[in-house]
């Protein structure tokens, strides 16, 4: 027989730019573009939407707050229902690279329609595509990552998310804020619509890699086939519902939800993720009225509050991301928590009367910016918990049932779940903090997410990963009989 040519290298010689298009580098630089932009453009109507409401629309001053609220709750409620329809159709398109493109031209489309509105209705109603479109974004951003990086570097490329989630938070609202005070409203859009153009060019050079992993059974330390190619139905049942004929069948629908739930690494960093969510959420809502009620701090210094908690996610996140990639998540998120609760009580303590040595002088407000700054510091340990754990869930699982999950994976329906936990926490965290605070205290607030934070570590110890997929060998998570 002859033989086959190299597809590979004909595709490389006649595709202009081929390795570096599709080089690990040129990939993570546009997904991260598209990320960063992405979380850009969500918060980047912050600052616009008062002129919006009043000269845009002419509506009474009065009603500025109360649709601002309505206008950003929009945004978590549409990412939370959207989320696991989203990654479906993720799941079942042959190319990432395609349907990226796409939603990019349908951002730019959505900034487009925002700029031009007239009308309230039709603001929230450009919103809700926005939202929906930029979901999609995120969700099919790390599931190419994922797929075409490898879910083994995942701390790392959770850790550059933070960073650019981070990064993009921050800077959407000053870029708006630039852009209308140095050429007005159109100015400022324009540069929105300039970024998308970037990012558009960026997908259109891109080259996928062709995905071997989902064509290859996992294969132990010895090189030898971990899992037969016909397992008997038995052994399955317990994992993937009890009603396959066989290991390769391809599952779909609720049945993919139930086999994920059922990993309890899977379960954990979801609520992990929850949890983290939860604790960002009740910050933002309550940080700028305490410092106000017990220290009489102005815009400056609670801006600095916040800078404290974001700042060392932007420098750490990347570090402990590497850390996770080596040692798997179970320890640094463990102690992440554990190394949270003492600091969140004492953040309740500072500047209550009821503890004087917290209270005397400039004790209170030295004590809470110290546990502001420690809380930022630990709170990196907890980053990227829910994606590393999902995407290596779903890892182990096509390595032991091949095509269990279709072509072309599971990645982006599993990220799609943590984006929904992840959207869940900020939605509860300001609902929390709230009944808490008016109910009973600042400090009875403080002292209920330190118990949650102490919970969340018990969670992490027992079922979060303890090592890389690299060094675990494929059955040992799964009960299987082999030895």
């Amino acid at each position: 027989m002859f033989p086959l040519p190299d597809v590979k290298k004909q595709v490389s010689w006649r595709t202009w730019g081929y390795r570096w298009r599709s080089s690990d580098t040129f990939i993570l630089s546009s997904m991260s573009m598209a990320l960063f932009t992405d979380e850009m453009l969500f918060a980047f109507m912050v600052p616009l939407l008062p002129y919006i409401f009043e000269n845009r629309l002419g509506l009474d001053t009065s009603l500025t707050q109360r649709l601002t609220s309505i206008f950003l709750v929009e945004g978590a409620l549409i990412s939370i229902v959207s989320s696991p329809f989203i990654g479906n159709i993720a799941d079942r398109a042959s190319s990432k690279k395609t349907l990226l493109l796409v939603l990019l031209v349908l951002t730019l489309i959505s900034v487009l329609c925002l700029s031009i509105t007239t009308s309230l209705a039709w603001l929230f109603i450009g919103r809700f595509f926005q939202c929906i479109v930029s979901n999609a974004l995120f969700i099919v951003g790390m599931a190419t990552m994922a797929e075409n990086i490898g879910s083994e570097h995942m701390g790392k490329i959770a850790g550059l998310t933070s960073t650019l989630t981070s990064a993009g938070t921050c800077s959407g609202p000053v870029i708006a804020g630039f852009l209308f005070g140095t050429g007005g409203y159109w100015t400022a859009w324009a540069g929105a619509a300039l970024f998308l153009v970037v990012d558009i060019i960026m997908r259109l050079l891109m080259i996928e890699k062709q995905q071997k992993r989902r064509d290859t059974a996992c294969r132990d330390l010895n090189g030898s086939p971990c899992a037969e190619e016909n397992r008997h139905s038995s052994e399955t049942e317990p994992l993937l519902g009890g009603d396959m004929s066989s290991a390769t069948e391809e599952i779909g629908g609720w049945r993919f939800y139930v086999c994920l739930f059922r990993q309890p690494r899977f379960m954990a960093g979801i609520v992990c993720y929850f949890v983290f969510a939860l604790f960002i959420a009740s910050f933002e809502s309550t940080i700028a009225m305490r410092v106000r009620y017990a220290f009489d701090w102005g815009v400056f210094p609670i801006g600095l509050l916040f800078a404290s908690i974001q700042g060392p996610g932007m420098i750490l996140a990347p570090l402990v991301g590497s850390l996770k990639d080596r040692v798997g998540s179970r320890v640094p998120t463990t102690i992440g928590f554990i190394s949270l609760a003492p600091f969140l009580w004492v953040l309740g303590v500072a500047g209550d009367e009821r503890f004087p040595w917290a209270t005397l002088g400039n004790r209170g407000k030295i004590i809470y910016g110290v546990c502001t700054t420690m809380i930022g510091c630990f709170m990196c340990f907890l980053m990227g918990v829910g994606t590393m754990e999902a995407t290596r869930t779903v890892d182990e699982l096509e390595d032991l049932y091949p095509g269990i999950f279709g072509p072309y994976g599971g990645y982006s329906r599993a990220v799609a779940v943590t984006n929904m936990s992840w959207m869940s926490g900020l939605l509860v965290g300001p609902i929390l903090a709230g009944f808490m605070v008016e109910r009973f205290g600042y400090l009875e607030l403080q002292c209920v997410l330190a118990v949650t934070s102490l919970l969340a570590s018990v969670n992490a110890a027992l079922n979060l990963s303890s090592a890389s997929p690299q060094k675990e060998e494929c059955d040992s998570d799964f009960g299987t009989d082999e030895p």
